[in-house]
């Protein structure tokens, strides 16, 4: 009897043993240095480590861009890129070199920061670039479709019941080519009311995304998302004045600037951790990537023109 539990024992040991050493294989170092084509977003989980997609992949680094490392074994092109406030990452895209999924691949949603994937929807119908979720429901999904034909055609997608069933919206007022719409953000006090960073300025609905009118023509808003105390938004905001990374106590009316005039470059993504407000981290168009650590007082650059640090 002492034999065979020693026997279970030992194999448990050695299944532990190997299943442990599968998952730290999908975590590889990366060189200083390296060079990555393109930035479609970043996320900031729970315990600091900040997360790139990128077009090769998913990249992070704990130590301000010090260390980097390859986070799962594809390369998959990650679009629409988006950390969840409950910590759950999803992604679209297109495949890459040793891929299982088909071209583009719709969907997909970790609970494990990357180390793996799971199939939501539209495997090889869509590829969403932006999405977006409700900062107090997850289970509220959309997804800005900018360039689909046919059955899958542009517009934004909606799902109330984190992803198993989706409807499409016809969005009537935003500008007719989806792809000058830049950032899609669920305002915090109401599922149903929605911002979109466009060309034209920041536009509204109040009723899941048909209907949108003028809420700022004054501004250019490129990237933003909710803050972890669940009332406030913080974003990149642009206007004849002032450019920077900015927060709004009011849904959007006023905003108050936090640090980090980019010039001629923008915000394309922005994220925060949220257990600790103070860490933000923001991507570029220009493949870099910016990092704070003390609420915008002093911002870090971890990757230039898309050479990590």
């Amino acid at each position: 009897m002492k034999k065979v539990v020693v026997l279970s024992v030992l194999s448990l040991s050695l299944l532990l043993s190997a299943c442990s050493s599968t998952e730290e294989s999908k975590i590889t170092p990366v060189k200083s240095g390296k060079r990555i084509e393109d930035i479609h977003g970043v996320g900031v989980s729970n315990d600091g480590t900040t997360y790139v997609a990128t077009h090769e992949g998913l990249f992070s680094t704990k130590g301000v861009g010090k260390t980097w490392n390859k986070v799962g074994s594809t390369k998959d092109d990650l679009m629409g890129f988006h950390l969840r406030s409950d910590g759950t990452m999803m992604t679209s895209g297109h495949p890459g070199t040793n891929s299982e999924y088909p071209n583009p691949i719709g969907i997909l949603m970790s609970r494990d920061n990357g180390l793996h994937w799971k199939k939501l929807e539209y495997v090889g119908k869509i590829d969403f670039h932006i999405l977006t979720t409700y900062h107090h429901d997850s289970n509220i999904i959309y997804g800005l479709n900018q360039m689909g034909t046919g059955q899958y055609g542009a517009g934004i997608y909606k799902s109330t019941d984190e992803g198993k069933n989706w409807t499409k919206v016809e969005p009537k007022g935003l500008p007719n080519d989806l792809m000058k719409v830049y950032s899609l953000l669920v305002l915090p006090d109401n599922k149903d009311t929605l911002l979109a960073g466009t060309e034209m300025g920041v536009m509204i609905s109040k009723d899941g995304g048909e209907n949108w009118d003028m809420f700022d023509d004054t501004r250019l808003i490129t990237a933003m998302t909710v803050m972890p105390n669940g009332k406030d938004i913080i974003a990149y905001s642009m206007s004849n004045m002032v450019s920077g990374v900015m927060i709004s106590q009011d849904s959007g009316q006023t905003w108050s600037k936090i640090g980090l005039d980019l010039g001629e470059d923008a915000a394309s993504s922005i994220s925060v951790n949220q257990k600790d407000e103070k860490q933000i981290a923001v991507s570029t168009f220009s493949t870099s990537l910016y990092e704070t650590k003390d609420e915008g007082q002093d911002w870090n650059q971890m990757i230039k023109a898309g050479k990590l640090k």
